[in-house]
Parts: C-alpha cells; structure tokens; sequence
C-alpha cells in the first residue's frame, strides 16, 4: 500500500468521555452546534466525505455543508452489497453539488447496478470477498481524481482504516458525558489489535477546549 498513491484520511468524530460515539439505544445526540460548524468547516476542505451504509440505513443523511460558502465534494458510500435504498438523500439531494460513489464489491448484480447508475451514481466495484476491500479502494479513489477524504464512519468502519494503518489524522471532540453500556458503539469497534505495539500510533498535534467540549487532534506518527 505504501507504494501506491492514496487519499489523505482524516477520521472526525465526537465521542463521550468512554468512547462513545452512540448510546446502546443508537442515541448519536452529542455535537453541539459549534462542533457542527467545525465539522461542516472541515467538509469544505476536502474532496470527499465518506461514511458506511449503516449511516444511510440510520440515519438517511444528505450529507450537504451548511454554514459556509463552497463548491461540494463527492459523497462516498461503502455498501458492499448494494443494499441501501436507491430513494435514500445522498441520491437524490442536489447530486449536481454532491455527487455520489457508492463501493461494493464484485458480486454485485450488473442489474442492480444499472438501477443506481440511472440515478447519476458512480459504482466503483474493489474486492472479490464479502466486504469491500479498502486498501485496493484507496488506489481507485486516488485515480479518480480524490486525494483528500473526511471519514465520519461508525464503529466499524473506522476499524476498517485503522487495521490497515489508512488513517493519517483524527479529529476528536470529546463530550462531557458518560453513557456506558457494552452494546453501544465505540469510537472503533471490530476485531481490535491483539497487542498495543501492533495499533497504529498518533502524535497530538493541537489541543483546544470550549465550555465542556474538549478538541484534540493528532497526526499519524512515522
């Protein structure tokens, strides 16, 4: 992978004191607006955003910036499958400003896929397997012209960057709560690293703090 070209990965969250990112009922409630803005802020200044088909599915987002002027950026979906709703608003809110990549994989019917490239949808099919293969993705992305990605992932997703080391800065605002619960997500779920020498490891490069919100954002280290 180091030897390919591959898109600039900012992982922007907010998380509670324990680490999560959502109750155990899926409650996601814990942005401010000023974090809102920063986030929305951080959208204008990449190329894409991108999130899993869990959030489609959730929450059914536009993923659009508001607060600031710009100029739109693409929307990417991870779906390996193909199975979020072909009516869902990151397809049919202002595809003209947010265009839309959808990845899946190779087993995906060729019908299927025409159903979503008559919305204007980019299909960009990586991996042969189960799951979208994200290492081979970032390639294709690059290619495409996208050298720079805002992943505001869940649990899973998030881990899918951090296994294979794809992240290259976070940016965490840490919430004055603490909601518990072994069922609610963290901040990266999945299989986890067996030893802490195996995780990636970050550098802090900037600390700042607001009413109880603190803001920290780190760098991925050499």
């Amino acid at each position: 992978m180091k030897g390919n070209k591959h898109p600039y990965i900012i992982l922007s969250a907010a998380m509670t004191i324990d680490g999560k990112i959502a109750s155990k009922m899926g409650d996601p409630d814990i942005s401010d607006e000023e974090d809102w803005k920063a986030v929305h802020k951080l959208r204008t200044e990449v190329d894409a955003i991108m999130v899993g088909k869990g959030t489609i599915l959730k929450d059914n987002p536009k993923l659009h910036i508001k607060y600031y002027d710009h100029n739109g950026y693409y929307r990417i979906v991870l779906d390996s499958t193909l199975s979020i709703p072909i009516d869902s608003n990151v397809i049919k809110y202002k595809p003209e400003v947010y265009p839309t990549i959808i990845c899946i994989t190779e087993n995906v019917p060729l019908e299927k896929i025409k159903d979503f490239e008559l919305k204007n949808v980019k299909i960009i099919k990586s991996g042969k397997g189960s799951r979208v293969d994200v290492v081979q993705l970032m390639s294709i992305l690059y290619q495409n012209g996208i050298k720079k990605i805002l992943l505001e992932g869940g649990g899973n997703l998030n881990w899918s960057f951090i296994k294979d080391n794809l992240v290259d800065e976070i940016r965490l605002t840490i919430a004055p709560w603490i909601v518990g619960g072994k069922d609610a997500i963290s901040l990266v779920e999945g299989e986890g690293f067996s030893k802490m020498l195996d995780s990636p490891k970050y550098f802090l490069s900037d600390v700042d703090h607001r009413s109880n919100y603190v803001i920290l954002k780190y760098k991925k280290g050499k």
